[in-house]
């Protein structure tokens, strides 16, 4: 029994998401009928079901990832920043990460949906 069970969980951490590496990507936030744009990148270390690194609007400004983890294909993290925090939910669909931002900062709440490629 133990050996199947080493076997099983071998095999799941084999099929886990690695997202270790540069992620270019962009937001889109829907405000007053209004679709508005961003850029994201992030640099993230995966190691076992911890992540770690930085994310931001471009490559020179970026800050540190909090609580990040993985749970098969989907990632969740959170980015600081000042006066609130964004909360990340992506799922790895091939070499994309989709999903959705939750932003709490200075008192106000929105939802957008981000897409990212890994960086050649």
């Amino acid at each position: 029994m133990r050996l199947l069970t080493s076997f099983l969980l071998t095999a799941w951490i084999a099929f886990a998401a690695d997202i270790t590496g540069a992620w270019n990507g962009t937001t889109r936030l829907s405000l007053n009928g209004k679709v508005e744009e961003d850029t994201m990148y992030f640099s993230l270390k995966q190691v076992d079901n911890l992540i770690t690194g930085t994310a931001g609007p471009s490559v020179k400004d970026q800050a540190p990832i909090k609580n990040g983890k993985v749970e098969g294909q989907r990632i969740t993290f959170d980015l600081p920043v000042p006066n609130g925090v964004f909360h990340f939910d992506l799922n790895l669909e091939g070499e994309r990460l989709k999903g959705t931002l939750m932003a709490e900062a200075q008192g106000q709440h929105f939802q957008a949906t981000l897409e990212a490629v890994r960086a050649k």
